[in-house]
């Protein structure tokens, strides 16, 4: 997002995540993922144990759901396609989905300080303009208006497995909601547009731990959207 400093600021929390390589085609989609139930768990090539090992994984660690075959998870591992024992995992929805169908043209994480800052606090989804927008995750709408270098922009409040979010969808086009509304995952709120510090059609998005802040050279308290899809 081509963004100067706002001065928006609701409270403070540093969290930090993973980066993807731009141009990266992503789709707005029901996502999952799996959380491993036992000590250590045999990651193969395949859905059988004549397959090869390529690695194992401890209690606690969560893969991408890619599917089932049999009595084995598909899991995205490192990247690529692999298999688990389905005994040994535990499918669950993930928390947010994509908000948009675009091209990711701008990742989370460090910037050059071209537009204005050194830190870009969401990523960027290039979309053709009236591209429609979904609320990532049921929530609130506390924000819905045209202001400064978002333009037409909507922020939403979440409270998910008793953790409170912010997610915020800016340069949009048309807004379809209003402040105060309550909206379910996946609802239409509005269309990507290219309003506010933009050059192009996309959708910048966020997600903050708690209450928005925005800082223009660190993370405050945003979050990598990708480690919650």
């Amino acid at each position: 997002m081509k963004k100067q400093l706002m001065t928006i600021t609701l409270g403070a929390l540093l969290v930090s995540g993973l980066t993807l390589p731009a141009s990266t085609p992503v789709e707005a989609s029901t996502s999952y993922k799996v959380k491993v139930t036992t000590n250590v768990l045999n990651v193969r090539t395949g859905p059988a144990t004549t397959y090869q090992k390529v690695g194992s994984a401890t209690l606690g660690q969560t893969f991408k759901y890619l599917g089932a075959t049999g009595s084995w998870t598909k899991i995205s591992y490192n990247g690529s396609t692999k298999y688990v024992a389905s005994t040994y995992v535990k499918k669950y929805s993930a928390p947010f989905i994509m908000p948009t169908k675009g091209t990711l043209t701008q990742g989370y994480g460090p910037a050059n300080g071209k537009y204005g800052y050194t830190f870009h606090n969401g990523i960027d989804l290039a979309a053709a303009k009236g591209t429609p927008v979904q609320a990532a995750a049921t929530g609130q709408v506390i924000v819905a208006r045209n202001y400064g270098a978002y333009g037409n922009h909507v922020m939403i409040s979440h409270t998910i497995n008793g953790q409170a979010y912010t997610s915020v969808y800016a340069h949009m086009d048309r807004l379809n909601v209003v402040k105060g509304q309550t909206i379910a995952k996946g609802a239409n709120i509005g269309t990507v547009g290219n309003t506010g510090n933009s050059f192009g059609s996309h959708l910048h998005f966020e997600i903050h731990k708690n209450k928005y802040v925005y800082s223009s050279s660190t993370a405050a308290n945003s979050v990598n959207p990708y480690t919650l899809f």
